[in-house]
């Protein structure tokens, strides 16, 4: 998982309500606009940044809560890719012991000689051949 999002519940929280708790109070905005009101006149620049400051926390409110969602969207995903390699491995192996479990039942459906009908050499146990002249030891 990306490091950018592991902390984004925590941290679009803590920030959201930050951010809510400057704009109700207002603090941002009377921290801030003394110091352009010292540095630029009135004027539509002032007004702009006037704007601006007051709604600062609003912006980062909303930059906050989009972080948070991408991140929780983000962890969504990844959880949904794990899960799906997790079962791809399952499959797979899970595919492994069905071919071996049905080739034991194939192999428990028949009968077998304990002699080779051909040349009379001992089966072996999981036998299904002979291992000398290659005929069938199936009981048909």
């Amino acid at each position: 998982m990306s490091k950018f999002f592991k902390p984004s519940l925590p941290v679009g929280i803590i920030g959201i309500v930050l951010n809510l708790v400057l704009f109700i109070s207002n603090g941002y905005y009377t921290l801030v606009i003394p110091v352009f009101e010292k540095t630029i006149d009135d004027g539509p620049l002032f007004t702009a940044i006037d704007e601006l400051v007051f709604y600062t926390p609003c912006i980062f409110m909303a930059l906050f809560a989009a972080y948070l969602i991408a991140g929780l969207i983000y962890k969504k995903n990844h959880h949904y890719k794990e899960e799906d390699r997790v079962t791809e491995e399952l499959i797979v192996k899970n595919a492994a012991i069905q071919s071996k479990l049905d080739a034991e039942v194939e192999y428990l459906k028949h009968e077998y000689y304990r002699n080779c009908p051909n040349c009379g050499s001992a089966r072996s146990d999981g036998q299904q051949v002979c291992a000398f002249c290659g005929k069938s030891l199936i009981m048909k």
